[in-house]
């Protein structure tokens, strides 16, 4: 899906600018006194005027320089470079076409002034307001003629691609923060199993049974008994993260759509499964699979850029299908992470049955992002009838949720309730728990 730019609407041609028409009001005032001085007045400054338009400098060569990848909600930066390699100096206003996916901070206008044979830049900044693939357009000139009677139009053919991500700026925060060693420091580490082969992980008493090649000669004669080395032996597994992108998830919450905060907890549990050893693998539905990524080596930039081409629909997401799709593509016992919401029991009857199937080859846990505002509808303070019809509905919609959830975990399934802006930590305390206990 890509995003046109805002095309303006500067074209090509001629302007008279302030001074010009400053100028022609003031011939105007010599009308009363003489009309023939009036008119030749004005016919002088229409010559000068098309003469300034001709004189206009126009061997300007022009560079941009923008970002390929931002993260949705952060800002970027557009740097614009003017070279003047004409033999005068020049006076210009310059814009360009920014996509709709982009929002220009600050003025639209920026004006220069370029020495001769010389070099210069005005940078913008801009907020990614929406995730996709877009095209920063055109470049457009205004250049004043030498005597500042006219503006000269122009535009610049440029075409600078940009995609807007899910969840980078995010990424980065915590990794500023800091944040996998502190969990690190909590205890939460990678489960390994000793046994033989691998790492060295560490010395102990030698016990019957014990396999005579994994003596310690040195370390048994320094302490008089015999002492045995244990081996780490990394357990890889595979976490499959599965995005429901149905119409469920294109709900806005706090500007964003729902499904803009399950990308971004994915992103971040691919960063943390990957920094456990685990393989990582992606699928994306809507009414049918549109993105598979088997289980690998967690690439980001490759989640990145998968995960930026998502886009909820307005249609039903088709279980049945995601499901079979992933049964025939995801033969290993696997950690299963899907993202979705619930209504009810009845309309989620789908995903409930398909979870619950699921459980018995892979350990899913089912990420259901909330609704604040029927939250919020939930714990109205009823005012009048329309109110007290409106918190009771939005009670009975929770309860039914809730019901629904319950069913999921009678039949194995894993449940992280969470609110959008919580999504990412409950998602991955979820999979540490799951490491932490050895669940897999």
């Amino acid at each position: 899906m890509s995003a046109a730019p805002a095309r303006r609407d500067w074209g090509v041609g001629v302007l008279p600018s302030r001074r010009f028409l400053a100028l022609l009001a003031a011939a105007a005032l010599l009308f009363p006194l003489s009309s023939a001085a009036a008119i030749a007045v004005d016919a002088l400054l229409i010559v000068l005027f098309a003469a300034d338009a001709m004189l206009a400098p126009r061997a300007l060569r022009v560079e941009r320089r923008a970002p390929r990848r931002v993260s949705l909600g952060a800002e970027g930066e557009v740097a614009l470079a003017v070279h003047n390699t004409g033999t005068r100096g020049v006076r210009l206003q310059i814009t360009d076409d920014l996509p709709a996916i982009l929002v220009r901070v600050g003025g639209d206008v920026r004006e220069m002034a370029v020495g001769a044979g010389r070099e210069e830049r005005v940078a913008y900044r801009f907020r990614a307001d929406r995730r996709g693939d877009a095209e920063i357009g055109d470049v457009h000139l205004r250049v004043a003629g030498p005597l500042g009677l006219a503006w000269r139009q122009r535009r610049v053919p440029k075409a600078d691609g940009i995609r807007v991500q899910p969840g980078v700026a995010e990424l980065r925060r915590y990794r500023l923060l800091g944040l996998h060693n502190r969990l690190r420091d909590a205890g939460f580490r990678a489960v390994r199993q000793r046994g033989e082969g691998g790492s060295f992980e560490s010395l102990r008493e030698y016990v019957r049974g014990d396999d005579p090649r994994t003596m310690d000669w040195k370390a048994s004669a320094r302490r008089g008994q015999m002492i045995v080395r244990q081996f780490q032996v990394e357990r890889r597994q595979n976490v499959m993260i599965a995005i429901d992108a149905g119409r469920l998830m294109t709900q806005k919450i706090g500007g964003q759509e729902r499904l803009d905060y399950a990308l971004t907890a994915a992103l971040l549990l691919a960063d943390v499964a990957g920094l456990h050893g685990d393989l990582v693998g992606l699928l994306v539905f809507s009414d049918r699979v549109t993105h598979y990524l088997p289980p690998s080596r967690a690439s980001l930039s490759r989640m990145a850029d998968a995960l930026g081409e998502v886009h909820a629909k307005m249609v039903e997401p088709n279980y049945p299908a995601a499901f079979t799709y992933l049964a025939h593509q995801l033969r290993r016992r696997s950690l299963l992470v899907m993202f979705t919401d619930i209504i009810d029991a009845r309309a989620s009857s789908a995903l409930v049955a398909h979870l619950g199937r699921a459980a018995e080859r892979h350990l899913p846990i089912a990420v259901a992002i909330r609704n604040p505002e029927l939250e919020a509808a939930a714990a109205l303070d009823a005012a009048d009838e329309a109110d007290v019809f409106r918190r009771a509905a939005a009670e009975e919609l929770l309860q039914a949720r809730a019901a629904a959830l319950a069913s999921m975990q009678r039949t194995g399934v894993l449940v992280a309730d969470t609110r959008p802006t919580d999504a990412v930590p409950a998602v991955v305390n979820r999979y540490l728990d799951v490491k932490r206990r050895g669940l897999l």
